[in-house]
């Protein structure tokens, strides 16, 4: 599913029209699904009484259309018009035709009018402020809208958003304080680039997405689009019945090191839960036996050892290049730490120019290529990169990862496109761009996977999928982004958020591509 900015909003609403959907078509369509939806809230609308909060454009006019359906089916509605609106207004009408009692803040001086509704309103729904506004909300709309947030203090009904929360920005996310957050949004046609860009200022809500009959192909000049089970079910590799080992390809994880044993053994073992044929870890010989002894299921190849149980660059390399022709993908970086031997060893390994099966960039990797200048000119092929934010400023230059989080969808295609790599930039609605443009965004927000470990599993479980699909990097990105995700809350859903931890995750991989591969879709929703 596309994610279009307010501007990608308009122009795919002025090419439905041309396409034979009037303005007032979408307009009703979407009055009728919000009021739906409102529905479902009260689950019995007759006698529940709802508040419509109305605006001056397109917005308000939704507004009227929600109000009119709730009051055809038996709620007691109040319209309260915020700001002026046109003379000649039809959905005003016809709202009134229906019985809605409609009220202006023009005739109500003091608000009083305003907070009694607000006080007996059951939900409040919110038509003030579209995608077009992005100034600061100043008064009267400021009292209005704190009139609404002091009369429902003590005992707050649910207030759902039409298309974004009145205050928030749906190009960037930002969330004016003197707004009114949403418990839901629901948006209209497209989902907006704003939650995904900040999924942490709490003004959105859950979010859904309504469809409101915009003819099909109208998005398809936009570039970004939110990752969903059926767009992440879509990219799962085929599993042929008469298939053996091979059929899924081999994975080489190249990790681990004395401090970091654990990153070694999450990495390895989440690409085994990937699906790949066979997994091969390659480390130093202090961590070789220790991941070995619990994880049974992939293989090893013992690289020779240096001072303090470290590598010896030289001999490692070597060792790795011989047995790389055997191999579909390779990941390199998890725990592997920043020793001199280990950066030599990175340095040859990376920028030798030797060639290299489909490669997955992570943690210490990445850091040791961000003291190299034009380090992605001397990377060959297109590799996948895998930073969090911090990791991300490195590789950047800049001072730290402030202006990376400010707007990361725009951080990360900028990088893909300037080094010619594929990034996934982690963190809450992880992005993942391809160097042409095209991006994809998570939709999952997990405080769980603010976690040691949960960036190993990730890249594991890329390099396993990557083995499989080989020629697809940024389809393998997206996919293993998504299942992480996903397996991220089917361990929320067990265990809860505080105390997951990354190898909670291992055991949920299997149970995550099962509702991936069954058709179980629609029993787990993202949620902001």
């Amino acid at each position: 599913m596309k994610i279009v900015s307010s501007e990608g909003m308009r122009r795919i609403e002025q090419a439905s029209v041309q396409a034979g959907v009037s303005l007032d078509t979408l307009m009703e369509n979407a009055g009728l699904a919000v009021a739906e939806s409102v529905r479902d809230v009260l689950r019995s609308p007759s006698g529940r009484s709802a508040l419509v909060l109305v605006g001056p454009g397109n917005n308000g006019g939704d507004g009227f259309v929600v109000a009119r359906h709730l009051a055809w089916w038996g709620a007691r509605v109040s319209a309260y018009i915020c700001t002026s609106r046109p003379d000649e207004d039809p959905k005003r009408v016809l709202a009134a035709e229906a019985g809605v009692q409609i009220a202006s803040a023009q005739g109500d001086g003091d608000l009083a009018h305003l907070s009694a509704v607000a006080r007996e309103a059951d939900v409040i729904v919110d038509g003030v402020l579209g995608t077009g506004r992005v100034r600061p909300i100043e008064r009267p709309l400021s009292g209005i809208l704190g009139a609404v947030r002091e009369a429902t203090a003590s005992s707050p009904p649910p207030v759902i958003a039409i298309d974004v929360p009145t205050g928030a920005d749906a190009d960037t996310g930002r969330f004016d304080p003197a707004g009114l957050p949403a418990d839901i949004t629901l948006m209209l046609g497209r989902p907006k680039l704003g939650p995904y860009l900040r999924p942490g200022e709490g003004a959105w809500g859950a979010l859904r997405i309504l469809d409101i009959g915009i003819p099909a192909g109208l998005d398809d000049d936009v570039a970004v689009e939110l990752l969903t089970h059926d767009s992440a079910d879509a990219l799962l590799p085929d599993r042929p019945s008469a298939s053996h080992k091979g059929t899924f390809g081999r994975a080489l994880i190249v990790a681990g090191s004395p401090r970091y044993v654990g990153a070694a053994y999450l990495a390895a073992a989440a690409a085994t839960r990937s699906g790949a044929g066979l997994v091969t870890l390659a480390a130093s010989p202090a961590v070789h036996p220790l991941v070995a002894a619990r994880l049974a299921e992939a293989t090893y190849l013992p690289l020779a050892g240096g001072p303090d149980g470290g590598f010896d660059a030289a001999a490692a390399t070597s060792e790795i290049r011989s047995a790389l022709p055997d191999f579909a993908s390779l990941l390199i970086g998890p725990g592997l730490g920043q020793e001199p031997p280990t950066i030599d060893f990175i340095a040859k390994l990376l920028l030798g120019g030797a060639e290299r099966p489909s490669t997955v960039l992570d943690a210490d990797a990445l850091n040791i290529l961000s003291d190299t200048a034009g380090w992605w000119d001397r990377v060959s092929g297109q590799a996948v990169l895998t930073p969090h934010p911090g990791e991300m400023a490195r590789l950047l230059g800049i001072p730290g990862p402030g202006p990376v989080q400010e707007d990361r969808l725009t951080a990360a295609q900028d990088a893909a496109r300037r080094w010619g790599h594929i990034v996934v930039l982690k963190g809450a609605c992880t992005v993942i761009a391809h160097p042409d443009g095209r991006a994809h965004v998570s939709p999952w927000v997990n405080p769980g996977l603010a976690k040691g470990g949960t960036g190993d599993v990730l890249a594991g479980l890329i390099a396993g999928l990557l083995a499989q699909m080989p020629a697809a990097p940024f389809a393998a990105a997206a996919l293993g982004v998504y299942v992480h995700g996903l397996a991220a809350d089917v361990v929320r859903t067990r265990l809860g958020e505080t105390g997951m931890t990354a190898g909670d995750l291992l055991p949920a991989l299997p149970q995550a591509f099962l509702e991936l591969g069954s058709g179980l879709k629609a029993g787990r929703r993202p949620q902001l």
